[in-house]
């Protein structure tokens, strides 16, 4: 017999004994039964449906720019009423019963999570750190929502709905719920779409998301206010106080209670280890806990689970633990199948067909195009740049998966309280039912036009490069000899610290010439949405659950800086970021302080023993995005030395350097500074120029001019200094370059060479075809490769690239 829905629900007590959840396989079903008829096994083909067809849409649109959310909304749609409209076998893979019952209690489950890791991901203590524009720009945006759902105002037919005022109450209450999520600004949302498109450590995605915090923490608050004065007036005063005592008390022990229960987790926790498996355990206990009762006491379920987000401190090992176990699961899992379960819903046929009667999308799209005219009016105002002031509206006002939960919510005519009476809630409901799914398919539909094409907008009105074009050429090259050199010096760790002090006690800091030198810490952001750019010089410090990474990079610069208290000047920054973005923080502050040269750590590290014990893919690319988006020159340092202790940087009496000249702009920077380095007391430098047979027949250009020049100021330097050797090598091929640089290692502490050269080609045959590290060029490639075990440091240059033309645009 043919199996229906009917045939599994509505039956006798013992039907369970007859179709178990689970099967005996598809080998064993009988005959006129199906595998289907198993709720497990159907659940498990489903899920897999879903998925297959959410990854195949997504592997077509991504080619376009289109994000996941995109491609989940489409299969939420091609599996819903809009393509299998009274179809039998949709009905058997999609019986409506599962839909409600087992797809909505995962989506609930997992907007929990979700609401709970914005929680922790959120940092309420910045709002004291927000700038004039972010205040001004939330102020004015908590000012337009508020007065626009204070003057939203519906008038029904008092003809059709005079049945009962619960009616006319709960569709008041899905107007406001369905205003509010379009015209709000979601921080959630904000940082989503600004990690998507890495630009969250810009300064554009600083602004918004300094906005979308301060706008998020004020809404949140006033609704909460606002909710227990809506108690007082529309059931009675006995049941308000009721739900205000006991809301209060929910709060103040997530606050109180709860908060110094995971301080104590997080004070057991050794520094450097990940915290206990019961203790994450309880946490997400008392997660679901505080959901059950907050949804009891008149809070919304996601409530408490919020304030416990936030009561969790931030940045501190039980947040990275809690993020990282569960981002993955509600990001890939719950929040795509939360996506596919409400487009499911949709069906456009009848959209279309019914648009006329959809008086809440007609009116909530008016609101949202007035939303994004007093955004672009207050960046305008704030003289935020044409261009960015259009990017900055559309971020601020980005749709997605939390306005898909709030019309899930619409399903909850429950949680009304003026649907408190039985009979009134069953009139209520059954009245509102067609309404209601025409206003969540509605809802769906708008949230799905907006979110796919507000990136693409994004990506084509901001580019976070331009704010790095300059018309100033910033490279050592160029510096006067007697001005301030300024170095912008990235750490990871300990090791990249005292490299980079090494190398910058030869750069010959004296009162003539002194050295000013940015240190920027490293961080990954784990356990936050908000990325972090601290000033140690103002004061500003990290959470004390952080302090113990940046701290020790910290002290070896500070004593550094005690070595040369007159003619050395130290700056201590720490940026907190993705790893795929943090290439903004570095090039932001060179930009900003005005820096001649970043020195950027290699990827790779030895031991004491010459022998490669880690090899790091995230910082090789970040070193890669740098050299492409740089406002200044940059070097990569590349560390084989066997230092013995801190202060045996600063006793040696002798440094061998040289430098590598096969003409070009980068090898002119790298001798431009070893130049700077010969007027050290007790520094010995080489300079070895590297020649062919052909040199001198190459067509006379710009940069031959540059390079001829360069020659003669070298060669009239070396003249009048005693410490300066020059030396010309002609080779014929790869080869014999190769042999001449390898003669070289052992015999020097710094060997310092250009990234790209102008020399003939038949100098690097045999080199440049085999290259594996093309960020290093073929000789930084070759002092990097495995054959080379001497203790040396090699610093790999590149001269500014990025500079002004004619036709770029500021807008």
């Amino acid at each position: 017999m043919d199996f229906t829905p009917r045939n599994i629900v509505n039956v006798s007590g013992d039907c369970f004994d007859h179709v178990r959840v689970f099967s005996d396989g598809m080998w064993n079903v009988k005959h006129g039964e199906s595998i289907l008829q198993h709720s497990l096994v159907r659940f498990h083909v489903q899920l897999i449906v879903i998925f297959l067809l959410v990854n195949s849409f997504h592997l077509v649109l991504q080619r376009f720019h289109f994000t996941h959310f995109t491609s989940e909304i489409l299969a939420g749609i091609v599996l819903g009423q809009t393509v299998w409209r009274d179809n039998d076998k949709s009905e058997r893979l999609f019986p409506t019963v599962v839909r409600n019952q087992v797809f909505a209690s995962l989506s609930k489950i997992g907007y929990i999570l979700f609401s709970f890791l914005i929680g922790v991901r959120m940092e309420p203590s910045l709002i004291w750190k927000t700038g004039r524009t972010a205040t001004f720009l939330a102020t004015l945006l908590f000012i337009f929502h508020h007065i626009a759902m204070l003057s939203i105002d519906i008038t029904f037919d008092k003809d059709k709905e005079k049945l009962t005022a619960g009616f006319v109450l709960a569709k008041e209450a899905f107007s406001a719920i369905y205003f509010a999520s379009i015209t709000t600004t979601e921080f959630v949302m904000v940082s989503t779409i600004l990690m998507q498109l890495k630009i969250i450590n810009s300064q554009l995605g600083h602004l918004a998301l300094a906005s979308s915090l301060l706008f998020k923490l004020a809404t949140f608050a006033v609704g909460t206010l606002f909710g227990f004065i809506n108690a007082f007036v529309n059931i009675s005063s006995q049941v308000g106080a009721r739900i205000v005592i006991y809301s209060l008390a929910l709060i103040v022990f997530t606050v109180v209670v709860s908060r110094k229960t995971m301080l104590f987790f997080i004070r057991s926790t050794p520094v450097g280890k990940p915290t206990k498996e019961i203790y994450t355990t309880m946490t997400v206990g008392v997660l679901f806990l505080l959901s059950a009762i907050g949804d009891e006491v008149g809070l919304h379920y996601m409530y408490g689970p919020l304030i416990l987000g936030l009561a969790v401190p931030a940045r501190s090992p039980l947040a990275e633990v809690l993020v990282a176990k569960f981002d993955t699961l509600v990001s890939g899992f719950f929040l795509p199948l939360m996506a596919v379960f409400c487009s499911s819903k949709l069906n456009l046929f009848q959209f279309i067909h019914e648009f006329k009667d959809a008086v809440h999308l007609q009116i909530s799209l008016i609101g949202y195009v007035m939303k994004l005219l007093v955004t672009f009016i207050g960046a305008y105002f704030c003289k935020i740049p044409l261009r960015h002031a259009i990017a900055l509206t559309i971020i601020l006002n980005a749709k997605g998966i939390t306005e898909i939960a709030q019309f899930l919510s619409f399903g909850d005519i429950t949680k009304f309280p003026i649907c408190a009476n039985v009979s009134l809630l069953f009139l209520s409901s059954r009245l509102l039912s067609l309404s209601q799914e025409l206003d969540a398919a509605s809802g769906i539909f708008l949230v799905f036009l907006l979110q796919a094409f507000q990136p693409l907008l994004i990506k084509k009105l901001y580019n976070p490069a331009d704010q790095y074009i300059g018309y100033q050429n910033k490279s050592i090259e160029k510096a006067s000899d007697d001005a301030e050199l300024q170095i912008l010096a990235c750490a990871h760790r300990q090791e990249d610290a005292v490299a980079a002090i090494k190398l910058l006690q030869y750069s010959n800091p004296t009162k003539q010439s002194p050295l000013s030198v940015y240190v920027l810490c490293l961080e990954e952001l784990v356990s936050s949405s908000t990325p972090l750019l601290i000033n140690h010089q103002l004061g500003q410090k990290m959470s004390s659950y952080r302090v113990s990474r940046s701290q020790p990079i910290i002290d070896i610069f500070k004593y550094f800086e005690s070595q040369y208290k007159k003619f050395v000047r130290v700056n201590m920054f720490t940026a907190v970021s993705p790893l795929k973005q943090m290439h903004e923080d570095i090039c932001w502050l060179s930009f900003d302080k005005a820096c001649s040269l970043i020195i950027l750590p290699f990827h790779k590290k030895w031991n004491s023993k010459g022998k490669l014990v880690s090899s790091n893919t995230d910082t090789r690319n970040l070193n890669i995005t740098v050299l492409e988006r740089a406002p200044c020159s940059v070097g990569i340092l590349i560390d084989r030395s066997r230092t013995q202790g801190l202060s045996s940087i600063f006793l040696a009496s002798t440094y061998r350097v040289a430098a590598l000249f096969f003409e070009g702009p980068d090898d002119r920077e790298a001798v431009a500074y070893a130049l700077r380095m010969a007027g050290r007391f007790g520094l010995h430098l080489t300079v070895k120029r590297f020649i062919t047979p052909t040199t001198e027949q190459v067509y006379h250009d710009w940069d031959y001019m540059l390079n001829s020049e360069f020659l003669r100021n070298l060669k009239l330097g070396v003249s009048e200094s005693s410490s300066i050797n020059y030396i010309e090598e002609t080779v014929r091929d790869g080869a014999d370059t190769s042999s001449i640089i390898k003669s070289m290692v052992g015999g020097y502490d710094l060997i310092m060479a250009g990234r790209r050269h102008q020399t003939e080609p038949q100098a690097f045959s045999g080199l440049s075809e085999w290259m594996d590290l093309q960020e290093l060029g073929p000789i930084g490639d070759l002092l990097a490769s495995e054959d080379i075990t001497s203790a040396i440091s090699v610093l790999v240059v590149q001269q500014q690239i990025m500079k002004a033309s004619h036709s770029s645009t500021l807008n």
